[in-house]
C-alpha cells in the first residue's frame, strides 16, 4: 500500500477526501502505517476516546466424506475490516469489506455518527498520531509459511476416506459414516489510537468422525472431534484408526443401552466431556 502523501506533511481535514492508496495485496505490512495513522488521527480529532481498526484476510476450506465418497468441498476467501469507536462508557462497532482508504473512512464515519461525534471541519488541522513500532508476530513466530504447509485438497479427501474405511472395519450395524475436516486461516492487522500496531496469523483446524448405527428399532449416533491451532500438518498426523475404534465401541454400547430414569443423582464429572456438561448446565446462564 502506498499513500499519496508527502512524509511529515501537516494535513488539513479538507484534504482527506482526496487521499488514495493502492494495497499491495499479498500481506498486511508496514505500508499500512500512514493511511491508518491518518484515519485514527481523524477519529480522535472527532472526539472519540479510542478508535480501533481490525483488518483481516481469511481463507477457509471444509471437506466432508460420507461413506465412501467425498460429498462436499467448501472453500471461502474473504477480506474485510471492523472499526470500533469508544466514547465514555459506550462503544459501537461497524464492519466493511472495502479495504480502500475511503472505504475504511466511511466505516469509521458511521461509527462516529452512531456515537454522536462529527468529523472536524474542513479547515481543521489533524494532530499527529504516532503508532508504535510494527509488531509482526506472524513473521517472528514463523507463521507466514503455515498456509503453504497445510494439507492439500487431495490429502484431505484421501485421509477422510481412509477414516471412513477404518470405521467400516471396526463397527457393525452401520447406517452412515461421516468424516469431516475444516481449516480456517486468518491474517489480522490491528491499529488503534492508543498506538497499537500489530500483525498476526491464526490457524484453526478441526477433524473428526461421526457414526450412525441401527438395528431394528435401536439407534445410536456417536461423534468425536479433535482440534488444533498451531500445527499446519495437523491433519496428516491425525490417528483416525484410534478415532474409528473409539466411536465404533461407543456406538456399539449405546445401540442397546437402556434409557436413564429421570431423577436427582450424585455425579462425578471427569475432564474432557465434563467441561461440555458444565458449559451446557451453567455456562449459558453465566
Amino acid at each position: 500500500m502506498t499513500a499519496t502523501l508527502i512524509p511529515g506533511r501537516l494535513l488539513r481535514a479538507e484534504e482527506i477526501p482526496s487521499l488514495t492508496y493502492t494495497s499491495m495485496g499479498d500481506r498486511f505490512d508496514e505500508s499500512w502505517r500512514e493511511p491508518l495513522s491518518i484515519l485514527l488521527g481523524l477519529g480522535r480529532a472527532a472526539g472519540a476516546d479510542l478508535v480501533e481498526f481490525f483488518l483481516e484476510r481469511n481463507q477457509y476450506i471444509s471437506c466432508l466424506a460420507e461413506d465412501d465418497a467425498i460429498t462436499s468441498i467448501s472453500p471461502r476467501i474473504v477480506a474485510g475490516a471492523g472499526v470500533r469507536v469508544f466514547k465514555g462508557k459506550a462503544d459501537c462497532y461497524v464492519s466493511t469489506n472495502d479495504l480502500t482508504f475511503q472505504g475504511l473512512k466511511a466505516a469509521m464515519e458511521k461509527g462516529l455518527a452512531i456515537m454522536g461525534l462529527l468529523l472536524p471541519g474542513p479547515t481543521s488541522h489533524l494532530s499527529e498520531l504516532n503508532l508504535e513500532l510494527f509488531r509482526d508476530y506472524a513473521t517472528v513466530k514463523g507463521k507466514d509459511a503455515w498456509l503453504g504447509q497445510c494439507s492439500t485438497m487431495q490429502e484431505m479427501g484421501d485421509i477422510l476416506l481412509s477414516a471412513n474405511g477404518a470405521i467400516a472395519k471396526s463397527a457393525s450395524h452401520i447406517q452412515a459414516r461421516r468424516s469431516a475436516y475444516f481449516r480456517d486461516w486468518q491474517e489480522v492487522l490491528v491499529a488503534a489510537s492508543d498506538g497499537t500496531f500489530a500483525r498476526d496469523i491464526r490457524l484453526t483446524q478441526s477433524v473428526g468422525s461421526n457414526l450412525l448405527c441401527a438395528d431394528g428399532d435401536h439407534r445410536s449416533s456417536i461423534g468425536q472431534r479433535l482440534g488444533d491451532t498451531s500445527d499446519p500438518g495437523f491433519l496428516r498426523t491425525w490417528d483416525y484408526g484410534t478415532t474409528a475404534q473409539e466411536v465404533s465401541e461407543s456406538a456399539g454400547k449405546m445401540l442397546y443401552a437402556d434409557y436413564v430414569e429421570s431423577g436427582t443423582y450424585p455425579i462425578v464429572m471427569a475432564n474432557h466431556f465434563g467441561g461440555v456438561i458444565f458449559h451446557e448446565a451453567c455456562g449459558h446462564l453465566l
